[in-house]
């Protein structure tokens, strides 16, 4: 996946991938702030180009940036300034945060469907409750199962003068998966380069990611949808919610 993410990398913005992460960032911190979360220390796990870095450190949240794919993380770290503000970049896996300790906020979006397994999210679950101070959050979006399966099969993503991006996209009933190939035409003065890149984006039920978390040792604060009202799994239906986790005062 690092190799498809170092081909997407030069157009991920332009693609609009990091659109979600840019317009939610602002109305989770709010949402936080609302009950009661205070904090400047934040990790962006799968931090990609540095959408909801940009935000934090424009605001003088002290955070660290870590992603799997050191071409994205190349493009978040020229497009930020941190003068007058602590922002660290790691590359590295989700699941060891070892180094990291008495976070305020984990944040991760657009990132935990692409796990492997309920395995690898309980281990992004355990790693990130290890890092956090008592009574501070872990704020993440998942794609259901159903928003993936409903999603466009076919679709032109941008069509310009120096650059036309496809995307075919299946949904794999069995492994509860959305495969996306993109594949890139780019302008090079005379001449067009093509090249492709493969996403796949696996569902997890609701009910047992809070299980998971549960297990973890996290309390569920709240459930929202993808525009921030509150999601009730039980008697509502979603393409992506959003979790808002919190590590207990005593633990």
């Amino acid at each position: 996946m690092t190799d498809d993410y170092a081909a997407l990398a030069p157009v991920y913005d332009r693609l609009g991938l990091s659109g979600f992460a840019e317009i939610v960032t602002p109305q989770i911190i709010a949402f936080a702030q609302a009950q009661d979360w205070a904090g400047r220390r934040v990790v962006d796990l799968g931090c990609g180009t540095g959408a909801s870095v940009r935000w934090l450190t424009a605001n003088k949240f002290s955070t660290v940036g870590i992603d799997l794919s050191s071409a994205m993380l190349t493009l978040a770290q020229k497009s930020i300034a941190s003068s007058g503000v602590g922002l660290r970049w790691l590359q590295g896996d989700m699941r060891a945060l070892d180094d990291l300790h008495d976070i305020d906020l984990v944040l991760s979006l657009d990132t935990l469907n692409e796990l492997n397994s309920l395995r690898d999210l309980e281990m992004v679950f355990g790693a990130v409750f290890k890092a956090l101070a008592p009574g501070k959050l872990f704020v993440f979006d998942l794609h259901t199962i159903e928003g993936l399966a409903q999603r466009t099969p076919l679709s032109y993503m941008l069509d310009t003068d120096d650059l036309t991006v496809l995307r075919a996209e299946e949904f794999d009933h069995e492994r509860l998966a959305n495969i996306a190939q993109y594949t890139v035409f780019e302008r090079a003065g005379y001449l067009w380069r093509r090249w492709s890149a493969t996403r796949t984006l696996r569902g997890f039920p609701i009910q047992v990611v809070n299980a998971l978390l549960g297990r973890a040792g996290f309390g569920i604060m709240a459930l929202m949808t993808e525009q921030m009202q509150q999601f009730d799994p039980t008697a509502m239906r979603a393409g992506r919610v959003v979790f808002f986790a919190q590590k207990p005062e005593s633990v």
